[in-house]
């Protein structure tokens, strides 16, 4: 099955059938299998058919800080110590330009049959992610990333550009992906990111004998076991990622299908709502922004910033958006917070790094404080970080609102609570009645002596 960079504009596999709609009970437990795939290597048959992304060659300096940066507030992290320093971020995507903010290792791999390596990006995608993940610290601009002192590997493993035309698609599927998932596991890093997904029928990703998916499975099971997470897009809701009805998906989105040991990431705006290419699903785990974003210039020797990319067989411009670029602000606390706790001497493993994301998250409603479209909710990087949750970055508290009795808080008459809430009970509400008449009384005789001495008055006049 077909990968997509998970980007509403990237183009997406084949469009699968729809599978009936039934109770989400997980995924089965596959077929296990000591093979989860040899070394990337390029795949023969496939031919280059549009150009690379060209660097943007003007000005393309943007001063003001990223609202997704301004929102998270990771710099806090960063006044902490906490910058990624000695941590690898796998980067499995369409590759990873050289840039000048960028500390690329040398020991990825590449799927794509160009020659060029892991350290080229002929789509641009890979750059954007790696951009929000290792950024460093430019006093020229506001953007920084997340983790701006970490190290990318670069792992090619799909292009949108390049195409087997007798088989119509195009570089990267589920056996490529299990490739680079192993191949960044053995070669030390830290953290997975994959902003790319296979959507498929609830069937065909509960088939045990489907050797790819379980190859995908054996792959992430064998990160998580030596401590290594991996976190997954969401998808976007395009092709052949549906959106699935709350509770009963009809199509799995993978690795995120594999939820044990994938931390998925869907995508919120600048107002906090879920986007609406989000692709929910029982196995979303977290949100983090994924709209209107700044990132790394993704070109071919770029060196500057971008807020648009260019799109489509036209190249219009259009926003740096999707759930691809939510994932990696969760990687880049992945990294921060693996780094604090081994700098502390106490080392956490991959289950409790993805749990303390998924704990400390700022929870929506609805059943265990999460739902599926958002997950546990958007991340809080000094609660996950810390050891509370804390409020809003630098804000004020909202002011409190005044409390009033009205009729939402006795919606219908209902006598006999009104009056245990005047008295308490039977003793209460007599000494309420008594109280009642005794104002009364005390008014009345006020009355009679004001009229009296108003007529002593008009008799002596």
């Amino acid at each position: 099955m077909a990968l997509s960079a998970v980007v509403g504009i990237a183009v997406f596999g084949p469009a699968m059938p729809a599978a009936s709609a039934q109770p989400f009970v997980g995924p089965p437990p596959l077929r296990p299998t000591n093979t989860v795939g040899g070394p990337l290597s390029p795949q023969p048959g496939f031919e280059q058919t549009q150009g690379c992304m060209q660097a943007n060659t003007g000005d393309s300096t943007i001063e003001e800080k990223p609202w997704s940066q301004l929102a998270l507030g990771f710099e806090q992290a960063h006044e902490q110590g906490l910058t990624g320093s000695g941590k690898t971020v796998a980067v499995i995507d369409t590759g990873v330009n050289q840039h000048p903010r960028l500390s690329l290792t040398g020991n990825g791999g590449s799927a794509v049959p160009d020659g060029r390596g892991a350290n080229f990006d002929c789509d641009g995608h890979g750059t954007i992610v790696a951009g929000i993940i290792a950024a460093h610290r430019d006093d020229s601009t506001g953007l920084i990333g997340v983790a701006p002192e970490a190290q990318i590997m670069s792992i090619r493993q799909s292009s949108k550009l390049f195409q087997n035309k007798a088989e119509k698609k195009t570089v990267g599927d589920t056996q490529t992906m299990a490739q680079a998932i192993t191949q960044a596991t053995n070669s030390g890093a830290s953290v997975i990111n994959i902003s790319q997904s296979s959507c498929q029928t609830i069937a065909q990703a509960s088939n045990p004998a489907d050797e790819h998916n379980n190859r995908l499975y054996q792959a992430v099971k064998n990160a998580f076991d030596r401590g290594v997470v991996v976190v997954a897009a969401a998808g976007n809701a395009d092709g052949a990622c549906q959106k699935n009805p709350s509770g009963s998906p009809t199509t799995a989105v993978l690795p995120a299908w594999f939820d044990e040991y994938v931390l998925t990431v869907g995508s919120v705006g600048q107002e906090g709502q879920p986007s609406e290419f989000t692709v929910p699903g029982p196995w979303v785990d977290v949100a983090a922004p994924g709209e209107n974003l700044i990132s790394l210039d993704p070109g071919s020797g770029g060196s500057g910033l971008a807020s648009q990319i260019a799109a489509g067989a036209d190249g219009q411009m259009q926003p740096i958006q999707g759930t691809s670029f939510a994932t990696p602000y969760v990687s880049g606390l992945a990294v921060l917070i693996k780094e604090k706790y081994e700098k502390a001497g106490t080392p956490l493993s991959a289950g409790q790094i993805m749990d303390r994301i998924k704990a400390t998250a700022m929870h929506p409603g609805g059943n265990n404080g999460r739902n599926d479209i958002v997950g546990y909710g958007m991340i809080d990087f000094m609660a996950a970080l810390g050891d509370i949750v804390p409020p809003e970055h630098g804000k004020l508290p909202a002011p409190m609102k005044p409390t009033r009795l009205s009729a939402d808080v006795i919606p219908q008459k209902d006598y006999p609570a009104l009056l245990v809430a005047l008295g308490g009970s039977v003793g209460g509400v007599a000494a309420v009645i008594f109280t009642a008449f005794l104002v009364n009384a005390v008014r009345n005789v006020r009355l009679r002596q004001a009229e009296a001495a108003a007529k002593t008055k008009s008799r002596r006049e």
